[in-house]
């Protein structure tokens, strides 16, 4: 379920500290850990979304070096495009619709028109995308080591290289056993990633306007041009050719990036060791967009005048861990004790500058320095942060005969992006378990239950995912005004200041089942979950206009606006069976189902909106008590106006942009006032899927293995953003 309308992603670990799935070559990843119970309440403040445990491959002791070289090649192609009609279709349904209108028709003779182009088609191509992955690896008794490098390189579908992506990565990891106390490890990465990229998604995109440009017409003239899109009543000025805006996209952008961690044990006494971790990401980035001036007929895409916006962004996260664990044994009593510290600094800068007037309207010139035409805005733009958090914990494990299991943990978290009074907080958690298959009565694991275990967990979490300063007014908002007669340029107050900005928390209670039957062959998950988010900090909060949240440079404040629940109960089961040396197969299903309510609404509204069409319409969504996250609100409808007859009964649709006319969808007026307006909207919806599920499976002969995997989401609501109602769609 959706736990927050905030930063809802989780927390990546990757060898014990805070990574990056993107960067990481899949092939260097041994084993992945997901956290979603209040076990994750070790990793403190941003654990509140569950934390991604990655671990990657090591050297093995005491083996000799080993080198694995892997490469793949494929071909990518769109499975299923969007059902649409052809020319003939399109100019007879067209034909139909001006007849009923008593107008003339279009289309004449439909006879002649066939299949017309499938813009679809026109835009998608089947895409390359290649492999390459080295690794050498091996150890001694003292000294373990990996060493890897790979290749990727990837065409869109939409744009083959115009959207192209291409990354190299470069990863050493090396252990040693120093001495009998003290032993080092090192996991270091290096990634260089490229990209170029299309507006493929959304109002205004190649696919958009693939699916608007009627099939009628060709995708270029007699000259071998690309043809122009008429703007025609229906049409407008928002549609063009969409192989043309391929065409006439430029950009690129290089991400630098060096990550891992160097880390130390030292063991004091033989029931205490001292660890200490030093992770570190550290990354620069460039980019750069060419606008060139082209023009498209009159179109919101035409552009008068050549420009090229380029930036330079350094970003850097630093942690260091540092922890004593106590190790103790009393019979069949084990216990441990952990207390330490973490510390984490974030810190970065960008800069963003634009220039116009590009020489010889090109690409290969499109460089900031070079376009040195007077800009008719600020072109400039920079920002910086400095953001840091202080941790302690605390934890005991207790077990009996490694039966009875308990564990008990405290954080003090605290984190510079909220004010004095409220910078510090505590997060306690405990769990719990008994492992009755260990059990004398249970009779041991040798009948057709292996191993049964129950367990439960409660903790609170914080998280923290907010932009930073939300809590401190700034003077990073544009200011002009006239003196003498003269405009100058000042400063003025950003965004609106909330002193009391707090932690989000995350209560979550989980209580399962773990099973294992049949000689191990079966194993059984199953879990009910209580996750309650409180103090949502939500940013973006419409407050009133008096205070300046519209000023250029302004914003709006962050908040801590509500409270959500999300209950339910996941359950997986998975077989595993050797059938010989040669054969081996591995099935498995999970299903989840959810409940997802809001509690609390702290805005003074009682709503809060969201989401957005971009062409003026209200916000489809609401958060609101007693419904899903972002339920849906808007118009209920009730079929088609078959005829001027009903249009006339029923109530008047005006206050919508026109009146109706057959044919048109027919909204049902909520109110029972006569008039279909805004005071109509209702809840017509809900994106929260009632259950999810997923089914795999893998088979194994020899050197071969088959793969495949299911996913299904059941009883949530789309919005199709991509359906858009044009009154007029003729043109020749």
């Amino acid at each position: 379920g959706v736990a927050t309308n905030g930063d809802t992603s989780p927390l990546v670990i990757i060898d014990g500290y805070i990574g990056d799935l993107s960067v990481l070559n899949p092939s260097d990843v041994e084993s992945i850990t997901v956290l979603k119970d209040a076990q994750a309440a070790i990793y403190g403040a941003n654990g509140a979304n569950g934390v991604i445990l990655v671990t990657t491959k090591s050297g093995k002791r005491n083996s000799k070096t080993k080198i694995s070289f892997n490469s793949t090649t494929g071909i990518q192609e769109a499975s299923r495009t969007l059902p649409t009609l052809n020319a003939t279709e399109y100019a007879l349904l067209l034909n139909e619709s001006y007849a009923n209108g008593g107008k003339t028709i279009p289309y004449p003779n439909v006879s002649g028109l066939g299949e017309g182009t499938n813009w679809q088609k026109e835009i998608m191509n089947p895409a390359p995308i290649i492999n390459y992955d080295l690794s050498i690896s091996g150890g001694s008794d003292k000294i373990f080591y990996a060493v890897s490098a790979s290749h990727l390189a990837q065409d869109g579908i939409i744009g083959g290289d115009k959207s192209g992506f291409e990354r190299n990565t470069a990863r050493v990891s090396l252990g040693a056993d120093v001495s009998d106390r003290l032993k080092l490890k090192t996991n270091i990465i290096y990634t260089n990633l490229t990209r170029k990229t299309i507006n493929d998604n959304g109002l205004g995109s190649v696919l958009f306007n693939a699916l608007n440009v009627s099939p009628t017409q060709a995708p270029y003239d007699s000259n071998g041009n690309y043809t122009l899109v008429p703007s025609t009543p229906g049409l407008g000025i928002e549609i063009i050719n969409p192989l043309a805006q391929i065409e006439n996209t430029y950009n690129d952008y290089e991400l630098k990036k060096f990550n891992g961690n160097l880390g130390l044990d030292y063991k004091l006494t033989n029931s205490f060791v001292f660890t200490g971790s030093f992770g570190f990401n550290t990354q620069s980035g460039q980019s750069r967009n060419f606008a060139k001036q082209i023009s498209y007929g009159g179109k919101v895409f035409d552009v008068n005048r050549s420009s090229v916006t380029q930036s330079t962004v350094f970003d850097n996260n630093y942690t260091l861990d540092l922890y004593e664990t106590y190790t103790k044994k009393f019979g069949d009593h084990n216990i441990i004790g952990t207390l330490g510290a973490t510390i984490i600094k974030e810190y970065g800068n960008g800069l963003y500058a634009t220039g116009f007037d590009v020489p010889y309207n090109s690409w290969e010139f499109a460089d900031v320095h070079l376009a040195n035409g007077l800009p008719t805005t600020a072109p400039n733009n920079s920002y910086v942060y400095d953001e840091r958090k202080l941790n302690y914990f605390g934890r005991i494990q207790y077990d009996f005969k490694g039966r009875y299991l308990f564990s008990a943990m405290l954080r003090r978290d605290s984190s510079t992006k909220f004010g004095p009074n409220n910078a510090v907080a505590y997060f306690p958690s405990f769990t719990a378990g008994w492992i009755i298959s260990d059990e004398n009565f249970f009779g041991g694991n040798e009948g057709f239950v292996n191993f049964l275990k129950i367990r439960g967990s409660y903790g609170h979490l914080g998280s923290d995912k907010i932009p930073p300063n939300g809590y401190i007014s700034q003077l990073n908002g544009e200011a002009t005004y006239v003196f003498n007669g003269t405009i100058v340029n000042g400063l003025a107050t950003g965004q609106i200041t909330n002193p009391n900005l707090k932690w989000e928390a995350a209560k979550k209670l989980d209580v399962g089942l773990d099973l294992k039957m049949f000689q191990n062959k079966f194993n059984i998950v199953a879990d009910y979950f209580i996750d309650t988010r409180t103090d949502l900090l939500i940013s973006n909060i419409p407050v009133s206009g008096i205070l300046g949240a519209a000023a250029p440079g302004a914003g709006l404040p962050t908040i801590n606006a509500g409270t959500v629940r999300n209950s339910g109960v996941e359950f997986s089961i998975d077989y595993k069976n050797t059938f010989s040396n040669n054969l081996t197969l591995s099935l498995g299903y999970n299903v989840t189902v959810i409940k997802n309510e809001v509690t609390a609404v702290n805005n003074g509204t009682g709503f809060i909106e969201g989401g957005s069409f971009g062409v003026g319409q209200l916000a489809p969504s609401r958060m609101q008590v007693g419904k899903p996250m972002g339920y849906f609100y808007g118009y209920k409808t009730n079929g088609i106006f078959q005829n001027q007859a009903e249009v006339d009964a029923a109530p008047s649709q005006l206050a919508l942009g026109a009146e109706a006319q057959a044919g048109d969808i027919r909204y049902v007026d909520i109110n029972g006032d006569g008039v279909i307006n805004t005071s109509d909207r209702t809840e017509i919806g809900s994106p929260i899927a009632a259950s999810t599920m997923g089914f795999n499976l893998q088979l194994d002969y020899k050197h071969f293995d088959f793969v495949a995997y299911t996913f299904a989401s059941i009883g949530n609501e789309m919005v199709r953003n991509i359906t858009r109602q044009f009154y007029d769609l003729y043109y020749n």
